[in-house]
C-alpha cells in the first residue's frame, strides 16, 4: 500500500490540493485511458458496458433532482438562479464527469470549496460537475458552533439546527418546524457581532425561510439552500441523493455482484484495512474503520440497511449451502438470494426490487459509496483530506478484487479564518509562563525582591535550605528530617512571594484568554454560511490561482 500524505491547512486562506491544479487535466485522460484498459465484468455485463449504464442513469437522476432545485431558486427569485444556464449538462456517451460527495450538513468553506473546484474543473474540460449528497449518513450532532467574539472573554456556542429525535439517516429526516427555524436565526444573529457576518448569515436564513415553505425535507432543505448560494458564484454543479442511486437498477446490479462474490470480498476488505493499519502503526481495531465480521456462516457485508421505524444497521448476511444467501436485519431474515444458477438473477433482481418497495433500504457504507463512484460514474474523483486518507484503502480493495489499477483521485482543502485579527501572544509564552510558576512555587528563593530581602526571616531560611542542600546526611532518619524540613521551607518562602506569584498567575489567565480567543477566531469548521461573501468569493478565486 503506497501511504499519501495529507495536511490540512492552518493559515488563513490557505488551500491544501494534490495534485496541482494544472495537473488535473491530464489525471482525467489518465484515467480514462486506466478505464479503458479494464477488461472485468459485472454479473456478465462487460465494464465499459456497465460502467455507461451507471453513468447514464445517475446522471438522469441527477438532472432531475437538480431541475427541481433550480425550479424553486427561480420561482423564489433568490439570486444566481440565471446561472445555471451557464452549464451544458446534457450528458452522452463520453462526457468528462468530475465528481466529489458530502453528507447534507452546511459545511465549512474548506468542504465547500470542493464543489468550487469541481465547478471550475467541469468547465475547463467542458464537462459535468456532480456532486453525491450522502444522505445514508446519521446525523449525529446537529449543533450549529457559532462563535461569540467579545475580546477576552470569547466563547463558542452550541445552537441545535434541527430538532435532535433519534439517530436518523438524513435520508429519513424531517426539516424542523418554522419557528425553530425563526428561533434559530435569532439565536445565531445575537451571538454574532461582526456586521458583514450579520448580513451574511441573515441572507442565508432568508433563502432558509423561504425554501422551507416549498419542503420539509431536511436533506432537501439544507441541499437546496446551499446550492442556491453557490449559485451565486456560479456554481451550478448537478446534485443526487445516494438514496436515488440506491433504488436503481445498475446499483443492484453492483450489490449482486458484491454478494455472490462475497467470501472474496470480505477477505479484501479486511486485509486492505488491515495492511493500512500495519502501514500507519495503528492499533485500535476500529481505526480507520472496523472489520467486517464473521461468526461461521454469518458474515457481515459492507451495506446499511434499515427500514421505517427500523434504526440503521449492519448488513449481515448467513451464507448458505449451494449459492444460497440469507439477507438479514439483525437476526430476522428480510430476503433470500440465490446465485447457483443464471436463470437466478432475474429473480433475484426482483428480489431487491420488492425489498426496496417494501420500504427496506440498502445502502452502501463509506468506502463501497466511493468506490461505485470512482469505478462506475466519475472521471476524477475529489476528495477532502478525510476520505483521501481512506481511499488508500479503497485503492487496495479495486486492486485485489478487480484485478485492476484504481482511478486516480484529487484532494482538495482550504482555510478560512473570521474578519477579525489575532491576538498578539504565542503558545511559548503560555508554556514559558506555566514553567515560571511551577519553578516560583518549587523555588520561591530565586525570585525574591529587595523588600522580600530585607524581611530577616526570609534571610534566615534562605540560609537554612541552602545548609540542608549542601549537607551530607547518612542517616536515614535525619535524611527524612531534612526533606521535610525543606518542604517546609518552600511553603513558607512561597507565603513571602505569594504576590509574585499571583501576579504571574494573572499574567498566565490573560494569556490564555488571548489564545483562547485566537483559537475561536482561527477555527476552520464553522458553518459556510456565517462568514462574509466577500470571504467566500476570494476563496473560491484561489482555487485556479495558488496550486
Amino acid at each position: 500500500m503506497k501511504l499519501e500524505t495529507f495536511t490540512i491547512p492552518k493559515n488563513n486562506k490557505e488551500i491544501f490540493m494534490k495534485p496541482a491544479y494544472e495537473e488535473l487535466a491530464g489525471l482525467i485522460d489518465i484515467n480514462k485511458e486506466r478505464f479503458q484498459s479494464y477488461h472485468f465484468d459485472i454479473n456478465g455485463k462487460p465494464y465499459s458496458q456497465f460502467r455507461e449504464w451507471v453513468r447514464t442513469e445517475t446522471l438522469k437522476k441527477a438532472r432531475e433532482y437538480t431541475e427541481r432545485m433550480w425550479s424553486l431558486c427561480t420561482e423564489l427569485g433568490l439570486p444566481g438562479a440565471e446561472n445555471h444556464f451557464h452549464r451544458n449538462d446534457d450528458y452522452a456517451p463520453g462526457t468528462t464527469i468530475i465528481q466529489t460527495g458530502h453528507a447534507p450538513t452546511l459545511v465549512h468553506p474548506g468542504i465547500l470549496i470542493k464543489y468550487g473546484l469541481v465547478n471550475n474543473l467541469a468547465q475547463q474540460v467542458q464537462g459535468i460537475g456532480l456532486n453525491l449528497i450522502v444522505d445514508s449518513e446519521v446525523c449525529r450532532n446537529p449543533l450549529f458552533r457559532i462563535p461569540h467574539i467579545n475580546g477576552n472573554h470569547s466563547s463558542l456556542e452550541e445552537i441545535p439546527l434541527i430538532s435532535k429525535t433519534a439517530d436518523l439517516p438524513f435520508e429519513e429526516m424531517r426539516a424542523t418546524d418554522l419557528d425553530k427555524l425563526k428561533e434559530l436565526r435569532k439565536s445565531v444573529m445575537h451571538s454574532i457581532h461582526n456586521a458583514e457576518m450579520k448580513y451574511a448569515f441573515s441572507e442565508f436564513m432568508d433563502i432558509l425561510i423561504k425554501l422551507h415553505k416549498e419542503t420539509k425535507h431536511c436533506r432537501d432543505l439544507i441541499t437546496f439552500s446551499r446550492y442556491a448560494f453557490t449559485q451565486r458564484f456560479n456554481i451550478v454543479n448537478q446534485e443526487v441523493p445516494l438514496s436515488l442511486i440506491c433504488k436503481s437498477e445498475p446499483f443492484f446490479e453492483f450489490f449482486l455482484h458484491i454478494a455472490e462474490n462475497m467470501r472474496t470480498f470480505f477477505d479484501t476488505y479486511n486485509t486492505a484495512l488491515n495492511g493500512y493499519r500495519k502501514e500507519k502503526m495503528i492499533r485500535s481495531r476500529a481505526n480507520p474503520l472496523p472489520n467486517l465480521e464473521r461468526q461461521g456462516e454469518i458474515v457481515e457485508l459492507p451495506f446499511w440497511i434499515w427500514g421505517k421505524d427500523m434504526p440503521r444497521e449492519r448488513l449481515f448476511a448467513s451464507l448458505g449451502k449451494e449459492s444460497q444467501m440469507r439477507l438479514m436485519y439483525k437476526k430476522e431474515m428480510v430476503a433470500e438470494l440465490n446465485f447457483s444458477v443464471s436463470g437466478n438473477h432475474l429473480e433475484n433482481l426482483t428480489t431487491l426490487v420488492n425489498i426496496k418497495d417494501a420500504g427496506l433500504n440498502i445502502r452502501p457504507r463509506a468506502i463501497i459509496n466511493t468506490l461505485y463512484a470512482r469505478m462506475f460514474v466519475s472521471d476524477l474523483f475529489v476528495h477532502g483530506i478525510g476520505g483521501a486518507k481512506y481511499d488508500l484503502i479503497t485503492d487496495e480493495i479495486i486492486r485485489k478484487f478487480y484485478g485492476v489499477e484504481p482511478p486516480s483521485y484529487a484532494t482538495i482543502s482550504g482555510t478560512l479564518h473570521l474578519p477579525y485579527e489575532q491576538q498578539s501572544v504565542t503558545e511559548k509564552e503560555r508554556e514559558g509562563l506555566r514553567h515560571t510558576i511551577k519553578d516560583m512555587r518549587n523555588h520561591p528563593e530565586n525570585y525574591t525582591t529587595d523588600e522580600i530581602m530585607r524581611d530577616s526571616s526570609m534571610q534566615s531560611m534562605i540560609r537554612e535550605k541552602k545548609e540542608l542542600i549542601i549537607t551530607d546526611i547518612q542517616n536515614r532518619d535525619e535524611k527524612y528530617r531534612a526533606y521535610n524540613r525543606l518542604k517546609e521551607l518552600t511553603i513558607l518562602m512561597r507565603e513571602k512571594i505569594s504576590p509574585l506569584i499571583e501576579e504571574k498567575e494573572r499574567e498566565l489567565v490573560s494569556v490564555e484568554k488571548k489564545l483562547s480567543y485566537n483559537a475561536i477566531v482561527t477555527m476552520r469548521d464553522y458553518p459556510f454560511c456565517i462568514y462574509p461573501e466577500t470571504f467566500i468569493r476570494e476563496l473560491f478565486s484561489l482555487v485556479k490561482g495558488v496550486m
